[in-house]
């Protein structure tokens, strides 16, 4: 089985702005769809896995990482990933882990995670399925943890993302990794790695 990954209307109409404050105040100016489709084709190598881990520093509401979702979407063939009950909406999730993204707008950012959540799931219900609650909470949970506010030029070392690391079992590895390490000093304490965890118990 190969799944054709849905857009579910994601896509955005062509803009290059918002308004021109924002431009003065965030320096935000969109890639059009046609220009991201057009850069992501120059790494095809970087969609050979869908755990390929891509950053994205400053995200806007989300026209590359809609754009890099689908394109892993597009890799789930139940020969490769499937085997268990839940193997769909874990390789679902294993695309949605492997992408990380930083604004410094809250409006986008939150743009950004409704977009990936509501592609993750028109993509999850097929066949007249719905799905899972647990993929629902877990989705919202990866996107919380990877998809945030902050300042990537001047404030790295205050962002902190999660890696997400599939184990057997549709179970995810946690550790918690800072984009920029501080520097160090008597009182630093690196991040604690979190519990392994299934997927369908992830943001309980």
């Amino acid at each position: 089985m190969t799944h054709s990954s849905r857009n579910g209307g994601l896509l955005e109409e062509p803009r290059h702005i918002k308004s021109r404050e924002r431009v003065r105040d965030l320096g935000e100016v969109y890639t059009q769809p046609r220009e991201v489709q057009a850069m992501l084709d120059l790494i095809p190598d970087a969609f050979a896995e869908i755990d390929t881990r891509f950053l994205e520093p400053a995200a806007g509401n989300g026209n590359f990482l809609v754009a890099i979702l689908q394109r892993k979407i597009a890799l789930i063939t139940e020969e490769r990933y499937g085997g268990t009950d839940g193997w769909f909406e874990f390789a679902l999730l294993r695309c949605l882990a492997s992408i990380y993204a930083i604004d410094i707008s809250k409006e986008n950012v939150g743009e950004a995670r409704e977009r990936l959540f509501a592609l993750a799931i028109a993509n999850a219900e097929f066949d007249d399925a719905d799905a899972s609650e647990g993929f629902r909470r877990a989705a919202r949970e990866i996107l919380r943890t990877n998809v945030v506010v902050g300042d990537s030029l001047n404030g790295a070392d205050q962002i902190v993302l999660v890696e997400y690391t599939p184990l057997s079992g549709e179970r995810f590895q946690r550790i918690p990794s800072e984009l920029e390490q501080p520097e160090f000093d008597l009182f630093y304490l690196p991040p604690e790695p979190m519990p392994s965890v299934h997927y369908s118990e992830l943001g309980e």
